[in-house]
C-alpha cells in the first residue's frame, strides 16, 4: 500500500514531442489535501474510516526539479483497532529525466518502520540505466530502456493530454521500494471545465482539467505468472499547469478521496 502512495508523487524535461515552451508553463507549488474514506467501501476491506492529510511541493532547482510530498492516513478498521501509517517521500530529478535521487521514510503507529533511499541515472533518454539504493541495504538494480522518472512521467502525460492523446504506458522507477521499475498505464480523458474549488485563486487556477485513470502494475521480475491485475490505482484531475485539484486513491475494497484545502505558489529562482 505505502509505496504506491509514495509514487503519487504526483511529481508532477521532454521526452514525447517538442511542444512550444508557451503550451505548458509548469507552477511550482504547495498543495494541503484532506484525506477521508469514499463512499462505497466493502465488508471485506474491513475499513470503517480513514482520516488524513497530504502535502505536495514541486519546486524548480534550475538544473533540476524537486518533489516533497508528506502524508499522514489513520486507518479504523470494524475490529475496533486503528492503524497511523506516515510516509515522508522526497526526489529530485534532472531536467533532462537522466538522474534521479530519492529518500523515502515511512512509518507506523509513530514508530520508524523503514527507510529507503539512493540514486538512479540513465545512460540516455529512452535507453537503459542503473538504481543504486543505499538504504536498507546496498543493492544495484538494472533499469530497462524505457524506464523513466516520476517527473518525467508527469510531463510526459501532460504533453500527451495537451496532444489529444488519450494513453500512455511508460515503465517508471520511483525508489519507494527496493526493486526496479515497474509499467504504468494512463487513460487520459476529455479536459472538463475549471471545477470550483474555493482553495485556488488565479493565477493558480482554477483551471480546465484533464481527468486521468492511473494504474500502477508490479514490478519488473516481481508480477506473479499470469498476472495482470494492477498493485494500485490513482484517479486525479491535473491542470495544465500541472497543479493536482483532487485525487482518488484506489485500494482493495474501498477507496481514499484527496481534497484541496489549501495552495500556495513558490517563487521560482533566479537561474
Amino acid at each position: 500500500m505505502n509505496q504506491r502512495i509514495a509514487a503519487l508523487a504526483l511529481a508532477t524535461a521532454a521526452l514525447v514531442g517538442a511542444l512550444p515552451a508557451a503550451a505548458m508553463e509548469i507552477a511550482t507549488h504547495r498543495a494541503f489535501y484532506r484525506l477521508s474514506l469514499a463512499p462505497g467501501a466493502t465488508a471485506e476491506s474491513a475499513v470503517l474510516d480513514v482520516q488524513g492529510g497530504m502535502s505536495f511541493e514541486w519546486t524548480d532547482t534550475c538544473d533540476g526539479w524537486t518533489n516533497e510530498q508528506r502524508y499522514v492516513m489513520r486507518f479504523s478498521r470494524d475490529d475496533g483497532t486503528q492503524v497511523e501509517v506516515a510516509t515522508s517521500y522526497v526526489t529530485w530529478e534532472s531536467k533532462d529525466g537522466l538522474d534521479y535521487r530519492f529518500n523515502v521514510k515511512r512509518a507506523t503507529n509513530g514508530v520508524d518502520t523503514e527507510v529507503v533511499s539512493g540514486h538512479a541515472t540513465l545512460d540516455s533518454v529512452g535507453g537503459p540505466g542503473m538504481a543504486r539504493f543505499e538504504q536498507p541495504a546496498t543493492d544495484n538494480i538494472a533499469l530497462s530502456a524505457g524506464t523513466v522518472f516520476p517527473t518525467e512521467h508527469s510531463l510526459i502525460l501532460l504533453k500527451k493530454a495537451i496532444a489529444g492523446e488519450k494513453v500512455d504506458r511508460h515503465l517508471v522507477f520511483d525508489g519507494a521500494e527496493v526493486e526496479g521499475a515497474a509499467p504504468v498505464t494512463t487513460i487520459i480523458m476529455a479536459q472538463r471545465p475549471a471545477p470550483g474549488i474555493a482553495a485556488m485563486q488565479a493565477p493558480m487556477g482554477p483551471n480546465p482539467v484533464w481527468p486521468m485513470q492511473i494504474a500502477f502494475y508490479a514490478a519488473e521480475g516481481k508480477a506473479g505468472s499470469g498476472e495482470e491485475l494492477p498493485d494500485f490505482e490513482l484517479a486525479l484531475d491535473m491542470q495544465e499547469n500541472g497543479i493536482v485539484t483532487a485525487m482518488t486513491l484506489g485500494f482493495d475494497g474501498f477507496k481514499v478521496l484527496g481534497t484541496m484545502e489549501r495552495i500556495e505558489a513558490i517563487p521560482r529562482p533566479s537561474c
